[in-house]
């Protein structure tokens, strides 16, 4: 299926649907330089059953990328706004690392609008050593571009020796991360700087499904395990010997997860 654009307050945001038309609906959302594309080996295993609508957060991929820096608030407001455009008033949400705080953002929020919610290699607050890395990166894009940042994040990402490799699956997430636009990655790398969702997350009461990576530097298993003892009911699973795109890289043991605790929180 093509990508289409929808306008919401301010800008002008890419998304897809693939899916059943009768099926429940499922919005996925992405992690920060990436685009709805980092759920290409996650989409073909769901849609037998959901409709899926994916889309291109504030900033990313082919939605506008207007002038930041941008906050959490915008990026939820953006994404109840999609759901406004399209005429849907609830939907089980699945958002990895970024896509993952929006997901919180909305339970916490916006608990009307959810029935469900995936968590995956997320984080709930961002500690002062990160607010420096991101700096850091911010800093280094001004100066250079998207390439020398993605030569500074892809080990974060991926296991070594899946970069090392450089499959296609390696370069298609390269592919998007290094055609970000700077003002977008600068604008939405700001508000995660200012993520701080810890002390709220016992409002979720939405059933929510938690899946981090043992070896995951950008949202440490500590992290999810932090969320989930928050977050009353919610389950906890931990994919081993992996790190911030387990999705990607292990596709095969993520969508059993991601799938098992989507059909059990929608109902057989």
């Amino acid at each position: 299926m093509s990508i289409d654009k929808i306008r919401v307050g301010d800008i002008d945001i890419a998304c897809r649907w693939d899916g059943p038309g009768d099926g429940p609906v499922v919005v996925m959302a992405h992690a920060m330089g990436t685009s709805h594309r980092l759920w290409d080996w996650q989409a073909p295993a769901l849609a037998d059953r959901y409709r899926i609508l994916r889309y291109d957060f504030r900033g990313a991929g082919d939605t506008d990328a207007p002038p930041g820096p941008y906050t959490l608030a915008q990026f939820n407001a953006d994404a109840v706004g999609l759901l406004d455009a399209f005429g849907l008033d609830r939907v089980h949400w699945i958002g990895i690392s970024t896509g993952g705080m929006i997901g919180q953002g909305l339970g916490i929020h916006y608990p009307e609008r959810v029935l469900s919610l995936s968590l995956c290699c997320t984080l709930s607050y961002t500690e002062p050593e990160h607010r420096k890395w991101i700096d850091e990166r911010q800093k280094l894009v001004r100066a250079e571009g998207m390439q020398p940042v993605w030569d500074a994040t892809d080990r974060y990402w991926f296991t070594d020796a899946f970069a090392e490799a450089a499959n296609a699956g390696y370069r298609a997430v390269r592919e998007v991360f290094v055609g970000t636009r700077v003002e977008g990655y600068i604008g939405g790398t700001s508000a995660v700087a200012a993520l701080d969702y810890r002390d709220s997350l016992h409002r979720i009461a939405a059933p929510t499904n938690i899946i981090g990576s043992q070896d995951d530097p950008a949202a440490p298993v500590a992290c999810s395990r932090g969320i989930h003892e928050r977050i009353a009911g919610s389950r906890l699973t931990v994919i081993e010997n992996q790190r911030h795109f387990p999705n990607v890289e292990a596709p095969d043991e993520f969508n059993a997860i991601l799938r098992h605790g989507l059909d059990e929180m929608v109902g057989a």
